[in-house]
């Protein structure tokens, strides 16, 4: 990110508006800002940041506290910035939320925050925008082009006052942070998830593989697997000998049954013969109706040779019968056309006179039509007349009503008007209400201290009386111990004396005066002191002597306490003022009614922001309302016009029609009668020649057929005179005495065959019996009828037997089944168990590894971010090198952090001269610069070299040039001109006298009573 031009507007200490463009300054300018203390040298860094995120670079100050006191009431503070990004140029405009006079009327409004986002064109003009007035979606838009968030871009691109070292002291989490984001390493953390994630899903699977195996057992009634090996090895055995048991019992049942079969069979066979025994006598009993069938059989075929002449004779009868019949039909059918013929005729003529009057109805017929068109106009235009009248009066009222709503939206324009000037007032007078409510919570905090002291004074006077009192009795009995003890060393002296008496003797010399004469010996005493009660008196007196100090440090430490107290009292009360002796209700009573004023405050904010919305969408709507009136007059006058017009017509179409066809309805209903009949004439015509054509065409076809059966009547009384002879020849040379005998030997086909089949049947039955039978008698001379019951019993009862057997082998074999399928399941569960624990092994330990959790504790991310640390450092210390004269570089501390914390990215400082590595932190103020701006330098190089989308082009360094020696800036400002000379901006804040004299380009600030001003100089103009 490279600025190209930066305007401030009644922003910090500059009043007017103020303009830098750094793009005169030269490409990749190394420049100096500079000016005296106070005059807004760091605002103009404020002005950047704020710009880009809302946010001045110390973060000290809330945006809405950067405007100047100086400026005019009307000029709005807001910072603009054109800044160039990889290939693209941006403009970035933000405005902070801030009171403005009222647009109209007295008195204030708030100005709420707002920021747009430009992208720009080749010539620098505003191209797309893409953030219209949004601050969030503005953050967010350059948050994701810059690629760094504000706290990011203060510490690698814009080093602030008080903020230069964060990034050299930064511990290893913040510095992931960073690092991360300029680095773009987010994928190794995906990957420290990705496995972690795995890893606990692999562990729950194998937790719920045991609680599966526990299932298993469970769903079995089993304790355990011993308990699943130790039934089944029992149960093996039972089930074959459950087996074998029902093997032989389904033996046995077999046996029976094959038994009871083999007697059913037998029974079969006796009843089977029986039947058959039964059946001969019942069909012998029909012995004499086949006789008799067969001599009617016998008398059929007789009467079957003379069916010939029978048959012709009845036939030639039916012929001449039907001609008969035939001939009527015809005469009858000749005599109904002739009388058809004649009406056809008569119906003929009618036709035809009616068909002289068509020509003057299909005159008629037109006239009608033309009468009727010009209806159908006139009726049209009555429509179209009644529908534009519609039209114009619905028009006309939609236009009264949008005035009446027009005026209306005006009178509650006005209405909200003077609301919104009475809660604007009302917002006046409770604008204090903020302050007031902070100063006096900050009073009551301090009256709350107050009272507090107070009565910790209270508290602190009677352990200071408490103190006094023990110090006395500690003073009595340290005079006492010390009284004690002396009075014991002299007891333990004089009894010394006595015992070393004790070893005078006489014209020896005396060990303590060499005298030879003892003139006063010492006398033993019986309580002589001994050595260790003098040890006991002196402890009691060092014990008394400690309790008498730590008395006197209490009594010490209370008044010092006091003193304490009682200056915090008389501060606090200082402060106070009026309230340090008024009750402390009254200062809380005094807050509760501020706080009740903030909020209504609050309240009546929001009011007026919603009263202005609705005063601005009333003002939306007067104006549309008022667009849409003055579309809709024009409107009305044409549909005016139009109604006026298509009543005229009506009025010239109606005089073209006669009165009496002015009526649609009736000249409709005369048009379809005279269509009717017309079309009725018309085919009473057609119908009538076709009718005689018909009727003509028929009578001559009735006389043809008349002619035809009088032909076939004669030729059928020929065929029949003859059958009749030949009949009459046949039976007189039959059997038969006459035709009544020869009827009554016929029979019909049917009949004959019923009688054939019935006679055939009886005969061939008649030998299946008695061959059946002769079978059977030979089949069962030697045999007895077996006993049925007896043998069902006992097939019942092996039946039984092999039943109870079969259910014990099934319940055995049930359960041994089960406890098999149980140690499948077992063995697959624990099969796939061993497969997840051994997946867990290796994702488990690659989790581990990844995330940090052995050895070092260093992640994969940190371990990636601190091989680029090392590249980093690489750089710096190149730099650092060369500032230091040799003596420092930076270096990645390699040995963890003690306890839980993480480390892999904490910095040290290798000094060459002890040859010793130490912690940063160690380093003294100009040091510290040195080794931070040699960081942020090597940083700079290598997020440029590995390109992951963030260019760190640009440097503002606002403090540390002060803390250098002149050997030491002079390396540092060869070292910034060699990073210039690569392509990157460089800018300095400082008033360092030796700066300005060395750097030509600079950026002045100067100071006024007006606010401050901005001029470059050394510019490419």
């Amino acid at each position: 990110m490279t600025p190209l031009t930066l305007t401030m507007q009644a922003f910090g200490p500059f009043a007017g508006s103020e303009t830098i463009d750094f793009t005169a300054l030269g490409n990749s300018p190394l420049f100096l800002i500079n000016g005296p203390t106070g005059a807004g040298k760091s605002s103009i860094l404020d002005a950047i940041c704020f710009a880009l995120y809302g946010q001045t670079t110390g973060n000290d100050r809330d945006a809405g506290q950067m405007r100047c006191d100086q400026a005019a009431d009307t000029l709005l503070t807001e910072v603009s910035l054109d800044f160039r990004l990889r290939d693209s140029a941006y403009r970035v405009r933000r405005v902070p939320q801030q009171e403005r006079p009222k647009a109209t009327g007295e008195g204030a409004t708030t100005q709420s925050a707002e920021a747009q986002l430009w992208r720009l064109t080749p010539e620098g003009e505003e191209d797309e925008c893409l953030v219209a007035r949004k601050v969030t979606d503005a953050n967010s838009q350059l948050h994701a082009l810059i690629g760094l968030d504000a706290n990011q871009f203060r510490q690698v691109m814009v080093l602030p006052q008080g903020k230069f070292r964060e990034l050299l002291l930064a511990e290893s989490k913040d510095r992931e942070k960073i690092f991360s984001q300029l680095f773009q390493t987010q994928i190794f953390q995906r990957i420290e998830e990705r496995l972690r994630t795995q890893a606990n899903q692999i562990e729950r699977a194998v937790n719920d593989h045991r609680q599966h195996i526990s299932g298993i057992l469970a769903g079995g009634e089993l304790e355990s697997e011993a308990a699943l090996a130790q039934e089944l090895a029992a149960l093996t055995p039972q089930v074959e000998q459950a087996r074998q048991r029902f093997d032989t019992a389904q033996q046995q049942r077999r046996c029976a049954e094959q038994m009871l079969g083999e007697g059913q069979a037998l029974q079969r066979q006796f009843e089977i013969r029986d039947s058959l025994a039964a059946e001969k006598a019942r069909h012998l009993e029909q012995q004499a109706q086949i006789t008799a069938f067969q001599s009617r059989l016998t008398q059929s075929d007789h009467a079957q040779a003379l069916r010939p002449y029978s048959t012709a004779l009845v036939q030639a009868q039916q012929a001449f019968t039907a001609t008969q019949e035939q001939q009527r039909q015809a005469d009858a059918a000749l005599a109904a056309q002739r009388i058809s013929t004649e009406q056809a005729q008569h119906a003929f003529e009618t036709a035809r006179q009616r068909q002289t009057e068509l020509p003057a109805l299909r005159e008629r017929h037109r006239q009608l039509g033309e009468f009727i068109h010009k209806g159908q106009q006139l009726s049209e235009l009555e429509a179209r007349w009644k529908t534009a009248q519609v039209a114009w009066q619905h028009a006309d009222e939609a236009l009264k009503r949008d005035e009446a709503q027009l005026d209306g939206i005006r009178q509650q324009g006005e209405a909200l008007g003077a609301a919104l000037e009475e809660l604007q007032n009302e917002f006046q007078q409770l604008a204090s209400a903020p302050v007031e409510l902070s100063r006096h919570e900050s009073l009551l905090t301090q009256r709350q201290e107050l009272d507090e002291l107070i009565r910790q004074g209270r508290e602190l006077d009677a352990q200071q009386q408490q103190a006094t009192q023990a110090l006395k009795g500690r003073q009595r009995e340290a005079e006492q111990a010390k009284r004690h003890t002396t009075e014991q060393e002299m007891r333990w002296h004089q009894g010394q004396a006595a015992l070393l008496a004790l070893t005078l003797e006489d014209e020896a010399p005396c060990p303590v005066c060499g005298s030879l004469e003892h003139p006063a010996p010492a006398v033993k005493h019986a309580d002589i002191v001994t050595q260790d009660q003098v040890e006991t008196a002196r402890s009691a007196e060092e014990r008394a002597r400690h309790a008498l100090q730590t008395a006197e440090r209490q009594v010490h430490q209370l008044a010092q306490q006091l003193s304490y107290n009682a200056e915090q009292t008389q501060r606090l009360s200082h402060q106070l003022g009026a309230w340090a002796s008024q009750p402390q209700v009254e200062l809380q009573q005094a807050c509760e009614q501020l706080r009740s004023q903030v909020g209504r405050q609050k309240h009546v904010q929001g009011e007026i922001n919603r009263q202005n919305a609705a005063r601005d969408e009333r003002r939306r709507d007067w104006s549309a309302l008022d667009k849409q009136l003055k579309a809709q007059r024009p409107q009305v006058e044409k549909a005016k016009e139009e109604a006026l017009r298509l009543d005229s017509q009506c009025d010239q179409l109606r005089q073209s029609l006669p009165e009496d066809v002015r009526n649609p309805l009736v000249m409709r209903q005369t048009l379809i009668e005279l269509d009717n009949q017309i079309s009725e004439f018309e085919k009473n015509w057609e119908s009538a020649q076709q009718a005689l054509a018909e009727t003509q065409t028929q009578q001559a076809r009735a006389e043809e057929q008349l002619r035809s059966a009088n032909q076939q009547l004669a030729r059928n009384q020929q065929a029949l005179e003859q059958a009749q002879a030949e009949w009459q020849t046949a039976l007189q040379a039959s059997s038969f005495e006459s035709e009544a005998a020869f009827q009554a030997a016929q029979l019909e086909d049917n009949q004959r065959q019923d009688l054939a089949r019935q006679v055939e049947e009886y005969q061939r039955r008649l030998a299946e019996l008695d061959g059946a039978l002769h079978n059977y008698h030979a089949q069962l001379a030697e045999k007895t009828l077996p006993d049925i019951a007896a043998l069902t019993a006992q097939t019942k009862a092996a039946q039984a037997e092999e039943n109870t057997q079969l259910e014990a082998w099934r319940s055995l074999d049930g359960r041994l089944k089960t406890l098999q399928g149980i140690g499948q399941k077992l063995t697959a569960a624990h099969t796939a168990q061993a497969e997840l624990e051994a997946q867990y092994r290796v994702w488990g330990t690659l989790s581990e590894v990844a995330n940090g959790r052995t050895g070092n504790r260093i992640s994969l991310q940190r371990f990636v971010l601190g091989v680029l640390l090392d590249d980093v450092l690489i750089q710096a210390s190149e730099r650092l090198v060369r500032m230091s004269r040799g003596r420092y570089q930076l270096v990645r501390r390699e040995d963890p952090s003690k306890g839980n914390k993480a480390s892999g990215l904490e910095l040290d400082v290798a000094d060459t001269y002890t040859g010793k590595s130490r912690s940063v932190a160690t380093l003294s103020g100009g040091e510290s610069f040195m080794a931070a701006l040699a960081l942020a330098l090597g940083l700079s190089d290598v997020v440029q070299a590995y390109a992951g989308g963030i260019q760190l082009d640009t440097l503002f360094i606002d403090e540390g040039f002060g803390s250098l020696d002149q050997d030491a800036l002079d390396q540092a400002i060869a070292m910034l001109s060699e990073l210039q000379m690569g392509g990157r901006m460089i800018g300095i804040i400082s008033h360092v006298s030796e700066l300005k004299e060395q750097m030509s380009v600079r950026v002045e600030v100067r100071a006024s009573r007006l606010g401050s001003s901005v001029e470059v100089k050394g510019a490419l103009l």
